[in-house]
């Protein structure tokens, strides 16, 4: 008998900041997950279009280049995969925090490393509502 290889849940990083993607991304695979790194909010919607069934986080960046900032993602996101959980970041969000969906976990910048690790947790849970995380 044949057995398909486990695929592992897929956390997809919006993030322009090179280093901070790549430090994410190493602590978001510690907790078993395949990782996926784009720049743009629009890069975002068309990996999520493509496969959406497999990502179950997406960390985005406030501030992100292109027409569409990270809240307006996470409010495309909430709505048309409400399944996947939301964490926002930002070290300068401006006002715009207030826009966030209800089922988002925002963790400010700097984080330290476990800070994501512990959004992505709380980001799973039941209840979504925005949290501000600092460990």
């Amino acid at each position: 008998m044949t057995y398909a290889p486990h695929r592992k849940p897929i956390a997809l990083i919006v993030e322009d900041d090179l280093a901070q993607c790549e430090l994410g991304a190493a602590l978001l695979e510690e907790l078993d997950l395949s990782v996926r790194q784009v720049q743009t909010a629009e890069d975002a919607i068309q990996h999520l279009r493509d496969r959406s069934g497999e990502v179950t986080v997406l960390v985005a960046d406030v501030n992100l280049p292109g027409p569409m900032d990270g809240v307006s993602l996470a409010r495309s996101v909430s709505v048309l995969w409400p399944g996947i959980s939301v964490i926002v970041t930002s070290g300068a969000p401006g006002g715009r925090l207030g826009d966030l969906p209800p089922n988002c976990v925002y963790v400010p910048k700097p984080w330290r490393p476990l800070d994501i690790a512990a959004a992505a947790e709380r980001a799973a849970r039941a209840d979504h509502s925005v949290h501000a995380v600092r460990l």
